[in-house]
């Protein structure tokens, strides 16, 4: 016969609510940073896992989940970094070149898993998240105006992948028909 677990106290039941209340978004978010789901649900994992060893310093009641979200990006950016280095090293092996098809048509997933990290972040945490420049800014660590700047940045970049045949999508165009 099993034992009941005892209630969990202070810390831990904060953690596991936090958990049960905001594991999902957390795990959308570091796939639309990561592109990989299996890589968003560790880097989740350990993100958690972090806050409940450092919990002490999560002083502001209330911030415990812009924390997390900070956590999350930070291990995502991490993790995008080593799988660079694995992929340069890759791509420095011999092997048989293959050009894409340029005619090929570029889905928004694709195009904005093509952003360097520091600008699909602002994407993902502005347009996906619906965070302000100020809350964006409080998770990346970065000032108002390099979010504003780097959001600008990765919108005509995405533009330019996603417009017809490579032609840039403007601003004035955005929204047009063609």
């Amino acid at each position: 016969m099993e034992r009941p677990s005892p209630p969990l106290a202070g810390r831990d039941a904060q953690i596991v609510a936090l958990y049960e209340q905001h594991r999902t978004e957390l795990v959308r978010l570091a796939a639309l940073l990561t592109g990989d789901p299996q890589v968003a649900e560790e880097l989740t994992q350990e993100a958690f896992v972090h806050a409940w060893r450092t919990w002490g310093r999560v002083h502001t009641p209330g911030a415990e989940v812009a924390y997390l979200r900070g956590v999350v990006v930070n291990l995502a950016r991490k993790s995008v970094r080593r799988r660079l280095v694995e992929l340069r090293h890759r791509l420095a092996q011999p092997r048989l070149a293959t050009a894409p098809d340029p005619a090929a048509r570029v889905d928004l997933a694709d195009a904005v898993a093509r952003l360097p990290i520091g600008k699909r972040a602002c994407v993902v945490l502005r347009y996906y998240l619906g965070l302000s420049e100020q809350e964006t800014a409080g998770v990346l660590g970065v000032s108002v105006g390099t979010v504003k700047s780097q959001t600008h940045k990765a919108l005509e970049q995405l533009g330019r992948l996603l417009g017809d045949w490579g032609e840039p999508v403007s601003p004035r165009t955005r929204g047009r028909s063609r």
